[in-house]
């Protein structure tokens, strides 16, 4: 009898045993998966590329790159990231983590900010030295995929009425920005008619600098309003390398110059000075150039860098025209053509 239970006893401590180990196992097998071979916790196909998927590739993608900022892209997302120190990492302290609405990414419209599980794991990848293997791909969701994310309502933070009026009025801008580019350039062109009569150089010009001033002023404040609300950042975001930050400060200068020969006008027109009033009108003339400058920058911006030489190809009816290669090279055709119709019809006759 004791004999008999000595050995399930022993059978059941045998099994134990195994058990434990067996556990013991696994749970070092799970100790060495939850980092990779250089001891980083967050791993960047499975922890990051979701996040950025999900939040982020929708407006700064290879197609739409808002503030020409790409989250696919390592080369560029790297570059707003300092590995090992997330605290002066723009993209997570100036972005992710941003008090200011209108820099905040994703912005609230979009269902920002990123929840805190989110944001540990975005601080604790580039603290351990933000590594994106060369091999990792932030690539758009499947159909399916995208309707299981987007499965979950996205409640945008309420605006008040201020911001709300604030936010519209910046889709009027592409409508209006052409009003003072016009008038600056017609009054500018009156400023020179007025060189050979003078009856054209004084009402015309005044006017149309006053009126170009305050829809200058509006239209630049439509922009501001339109790029915060595109994702392009607001006043304090600075960014040398990108097109749309020198549009828009150009834009003010404009704006600031008009306003202020605008001034200087009307203290002429009152006082009867032909100094200040000098003054003002060969300004229009370099506001004007500098309004042309400006609009044709953000011509090229809205429709491409081949807008208007393409307009005038098409107004010097060479759009489409082959060039002399392709004349060259016709010739050279159609005596491969003799001679395969030569070939063909000497086959035949044989």
């Amino acid at each position: 009898m004791s004999m008999f239970l000595r050995c399930p006893v022993r059978f059941v401590f045998a099994a134990c045993a195994l058990a434990i180990l067996l556990g013991s196992t696994s749970l070092k097998a799970q100790e060495r998966t939850a980092v990779d071979d250089e001891g980083r916790i967050v791993d960047f196909q499975r922890d990051i590329v979701p996040i950025l998927r999900v939040r982020c590739l929708e407006c700064h993608n290879e197609q739409e790159a808002k503030g020409d900022f790409r989250v696919d892209d390592a080369e560029t997302f790297l570059s707003y990231v300092e590995p090992e120190d997330a605290e002066y990492s723009t993209v997570l302290a100036d972005y992710m983590l941003s008090d200011d609405p209108d820099m905040l990414m994703p912005p609230p419209s979009k269902g920002g900010p990123l929840s805190p599980q989110e944001l540990a794991l975005v601080r604790v990848w580039i603290d351990e030295g933000a590594h994106w293997p060369e091999d990792a791909l932030v690539d758009p969701l499947s159909d399916q995929a995208s309707e299981d994310a987007l499965a979950a309502p996205v409640v945008a933070a309420p605006k008040s009425l201020l911001d709300r009026v604030w936010a519209f009025q910046g889709f009027l801008h592409p409508a209006t920005v052409h009003f003072p580019i016009a008038l600056l350039l017609f009054g500018a062109m009156f400023v020179v008619l007025g060189w050979k009569w003078p009856s054209l150089g004084q009402q015309v010009p005044l006017a149309c600098l006053l009126l170009g001033a305050l829809m200058a002023i509006a239209s630049t404040a439509m922009g501001w309003s339109f790029a915060m609300e595109k994702g392009y950042g607001s006043w304090t975001k600075v960014d040398m390398d990108s097109e749309v930050f020198w549009h828009r400060w150009s834009g003010v200068i404009v704006t600031v110059t008009s306003a202020v020969l605008a001034l200087v006008a009307l203290r002429a027109w009152s006082t009867n000075n032909v100094k200040l009033e000098r003054t003002w009108k060969i300004g229009l003339l370099v506001v004007a150039g500098m309004v042309g400058a400006v609009g044709h920058q953000g011509g090229e911006m809205t429709y491409g860098k081949d807008f208007y030489p393409k307009a005038f190809r098409i107004l010097l009816g060479t759009e489409g025209q082959p060039t002399d290669v392709e004349f060259a090279e016709e010739p050279a055709a159609l005596a491969d053509d003799e001679v395969v119709a030569a070939t063909v019809a000497h086959a035949s006759s044989n």
